[in-house]
C-alpha cells in the first residue's frame, strides 16, 4: 500500500498544550504526543483558497495523486488511473470506503464537487492543469473522468499539490458553496487553532496506515531562535522545513554542536537566482554576461550559507525531475572585466562608464528577511561587492515585504532575487512563472522561451520533453537571463528521543506514520 504523505502544521490557538503519555512494554514512558514549532499563524483552512498553511492543510485533505520520493507519483485517494492513448481524457478509479471525517463518502461526485471550484479559475491560472481541464465527468461512483483540451504531460503531477486541489467535504460548506469547516480525508483531523498553537488529533478511521503518535500540537514561535532554544530545551520535538519553523544557516552550524538534538538535511529542491530587467541598464547582454562572471557562487554558499547550501548551475537543483544537465556558468572575474571593456563600458574610476553614463544597478530586495531564511541584505551587499570588483555600482533598494513584491512586478528594479518554488510545483509550475509573459513576476521572457516553454509542458514524448526543458534552459543560458546562485538547503531538526522522522519528500508536507517520541 502506497505510504501517505502525512502533516501537520501551523496555526494557532489560544491553547495550553499538553503531552499524553503511555506505558510502552519495557516500563518507560513513551508519548504520543508530538510537539511541534511553528513560526507563524495560518490563515482560514480553505484547501481551495490561498490563506491557510501548506502543512496544516496536507494533514487534513488528501489528493487524487500523491507526491513521492524522487518525485515518483503514488496512488492518493485515486487507487490508479488511466490516460487515453491521445492524451485528452484522465479516468481516475477512487479507492473504496474512503470517507471524510464528518462521514461523507469520498465519491465521484464529491470530486467533481471540488474540482468545479478551481478549474477554469483564472484565480489558479499558476498552474496550467487548471486550464487545460475542459470538462469533470462522474460517470459512476467510482470513477472520474478529466477531459483535457489537448494532452498535457504534467497534469498528474499537479494534481498532487496542495493550493486548490485537495478535497474537502461538500457538506463542510453551506449551501452557497461558502467554506465553513476543516474537513477531509487526511491522517489527522483538527481539535483547535489560534493566534498561538494548533492541535491536531490521529483520525482513527483513516483509510491507509495509521501515525503511531496520537497527538500533534503546534507552538508557534515566531522568533527562529527562540524556537532552537525551545527545542534544545525539551519545550518542543520538531523544527524546520521552509513552511514550518525554518531554520538558519547560522542555526544548522549551532544545532551540530548542542547535545540532545538532531539535524537532518535533505536535498534541495529550490534554487535562488538573481535576475535582470531587460529595460534597463541590464537590457545590455554584455552587462548580464559580466554579472553573472563576476559572482562567485561557491564563496557565496560556503561564506553565506556555512556550508549548507551549494553553488547552483541550473534553473533547478539536480534532485527536481526535468532538471536538465548543468549550465555553462561560472565565476571568472578576468572575463568579466573583458566583456566589459569590448562593449565599451571605461573603467577610469571605481564604477566604469560608456558615452558618460555611469554603470550602475539598482538592486531591489526586501527590507527584512523571510521568516527564518537568510536575510536578503546580506547576500545583496556580497553581490554589491563582487560587482563593484568589475566596476559595476550597486545601489541596493531594501523596501518593505508589500512593497517588494509590487517593485518587482512592475519592473522597478535592474537586479533582483526570485525563487524556484520546490517540490511537487517544479518544474512544470515554475517554468511558467519565471519563463513566460503571462505570470506576475517573471524571470526571463522572450519568444523563444514562450515556445518552448509550450513544447515541454504539452510534450508526449519524454524524448522530446527533456529535450524540450533543456533546449529551454540552454536558451535562458545563452542570453544570460539570470544567474543561478545556490540551491536552498532543506533543514530539520529534532529531539534525540524523536524516532523515525525522515525529512519529507517535498517541503509542503511531513511524514510521520513511523515516527514515535521516547
Amino acid at each position: 500500500m502506497p505510504r501517505p504523505r502525512m502533516l501537520a502544521a501551523v496555526l494557532a490557538a489560544s491553547i495550553g498544550l499538553t503531552t499524553a503519555c503511555s506505558a510502552d512494554s519495557g516500563g518507560g514512558a513513551t508519548s504520543t504526543t508530538l510537539r511541534i514549532g511553528l513560526g507563524t499563524e495560518s490563515g482560514a483552512l480553505d484547501p481551495h483558497a490561498f490563506t491557510g498553511n501548506f502543512l496544516l492543510l496536507d494533514a487534513i485533505y488528501e489528493p487524487l495523486v500523491s507526491y513521492g520520493e524522487d518525485g515518483q507519483l503514488e496512488p492518493g485517494l485515486a487507487e490508479s488511473w488511466t490516460v487515453a492513448p491521445d492524451g485528452r481524457q484522465v479516468s481516475f478509479d477512487l479507492r473504496d470506503d474512503v470517507h471524510f471525517t464528518d462521514g461523507t463518502p469520498v465519491d465521484a461526485m464529491a470530486v467533481k464537487w471540488n474540482f468545479d471550484r478551481w478549474v477554469g479559475n483564472e484565480r489558479f491560472s499558476f498552474f496550467r492543469a487548471s486550464q487545460v481541464v475542459s470538462a469533470v465527468d462522474a460517470p459512476d461512483p467510482d470513477t472520474v473522468v478529466l477531459t483535457l483540451s489537448e494532452p498535457y504531460e504534467p497534469l498528474l503531477q499537479e494534481l498532487s499539490i496542495v493550493r486548490p486541489v485537495r478535497l474537502l467535504s461538500p457538506e463542510s460548506a453551506d449551501a452557497d458553496g461558502t467554506f465553513q469547516d476543516p474537513v477531509g480525508t487526511g491522517a489527522w483531523k483538527l481539535v483547535s487553532n489560534g493566534a498561538t498553537g494548533t492541535v491536531l488529533e490521529r483520525n482513527d478511521d483513516y483509510w491507509g496506515p495509521k501515525p503511531s503518535l496520537e497527538r500533534l500540537e503546534f507552538k508557534v514561535i515566531p522568533d527562529s531562535q527562540a524556537r532552537v532554544d525551545a527545542l534544545t530545551n525539551g519545550e518542543i520535538d520538531l523544527i524546520g522545513g521552509a513552511y514550518l519553523a525554518p531554520i538558519t544557516p547560522v542555526e544548522a552550524q549551532s544545532l551540530r554542536d548542542r547535545a540532545g538534538v538532531r539535524l537532518i538535511t535533505g536535498a534541495a529542491d529550490v534554487s535562488i537566482l538573481l535576475g535582470f530587467n531587460p529595460d534597463g541598464p541590464a537590457g545590455d547582454r554584455a552587462v548580464r554576461e559580466a554579472v553573472g562572471r563576476a559572482i562567485d557562487t561557491e564563496a557565496l554558499a560556503t561564506a553565506l550559507f556555512l556550508g549548507q547550501a551549494e553553488p547552483a548551475r541550473r534553473v533547478f537543483p539536480p534532485s527536481v525531475p526535468d532538471s536538465g544537465t548543468d549550465l555553462p556558468v561560472g565565476f571568472d572575474r578576468a572575463a568579466a572585466g573583458r566583456v566589459l571593456d569590448t562593449a565599451g563600458y571605461l573603467r577610469e574610476g571605481e564604477i566604469r562608464t560608456r558615452d558618460g553614463e555611469p554603470l550602475s544597478l539598482r538592486l531591489l530586495i526586501p527590507a527584512a528577511p523571510a521568516e527564518g531564511q537568510l536575510d536578503p541584505r546580506t547576500m545583496a551587499a556580497a553581490i554589491a561587492a563582487a560587482l563593484q570588483e568589475v566596476g559595476i555600482g550597486v545601489e541596493l533598494v531594501p523596501v518593505d515585504a508589500a512593497a517588494y513584491y509590487d517593485e518587482r512586478a512592475e519592473g522597478r528594479y535592474d537586479l533582483t532575487f526570485f525563487e524556484t518554488l520546490g517540490a511537487p510545483y517544479d518544474p512544470s509550475s515554475s517554468i511558467v512563472s519565471l519563463f513566460t509573459d503571462g505570470a506576475r513576476a517573471p524571470l526571463w521572457v522572450t519568444p523563444t522561451t514562450e515556445d518552448l516553454v509550450d513544447k515541454a509542458l504539452f510534450a508526449t514524448d519524454p524524448a522530446d520533453r527533456d529535450k524540450a526543458y533543456q533546449d529551454l534552459y540552454e536558451a535562458v543560458a545563452a542570453d544570460n537571463g539570470f544567474v543561478p546562485l545556490v540551491y536552498r538547503p532543506r533543514l530539520w531538526a529534532v529531539r534525540d528521543g524523536v524516532n523515525g522522522f525522515a525529512v519529507p519528500p517535498t517541503d509542503v508536507d511531513l511524514e510521520l506514520t513511523g515516527v514515535t517520541v521516547g
